[in-house]
């Protein structure tokens, strides 16, 4: 996964917080991307990877910032990410919520994670 990639994902689940919480990395979605890469359809690897492209060169141009995304600081691409939820587009829109819903599938299940947030493992 290079940089822009991971500037994405970083973006989307960062460590720390109120819980503190394991970022997308501290918690080993690089060993879930592989296993993602080794079984997920071609479908959906795909479009997960458009949407990682879209997040990095797209989004900080919904706000008025150079690409990529991994140049720029960490509230620009935040804000930078609210962009694509809030596009008038509904392809844009699709890919960041393809985004967060692969990430998610191995975040929520993380134990570190559900013990801090208190759900059953």
């Amino acid at each position: 996964m290079n940089a822009r990639s991971r500037a994405v994902i970083e973006a989307l689940i960062p460590q720390g917080g109120q819980p503190p919480l394991p970022g997308a990395f501290e918690s080993g979605f690089d060993d879930f991307y592989a296993r993602f890469q080794n079984t997920a359809l071609p479908s959906m690897r795909l479009g997960f990877r458009a949407a990682l492209w879209a997040a990095a060169w797209l989004s900080p141009l919904l706000i008025g910032r150079v690409p990529p995304l991994s140049r720029l600081s960490s509230e620009d691409r935040e804000r930078a990410l609210e962009a694509m939820g809030a596009s008038r587009s509904y392809h844009v829109r699709q890919l960041l919520l393809l985004l967060k819903a692969v990430i998610s599938f191995h975040y929520g299940a993380h134990p570190a994670v559900r013990r801090a947030l208190e759900f059953p493992s």
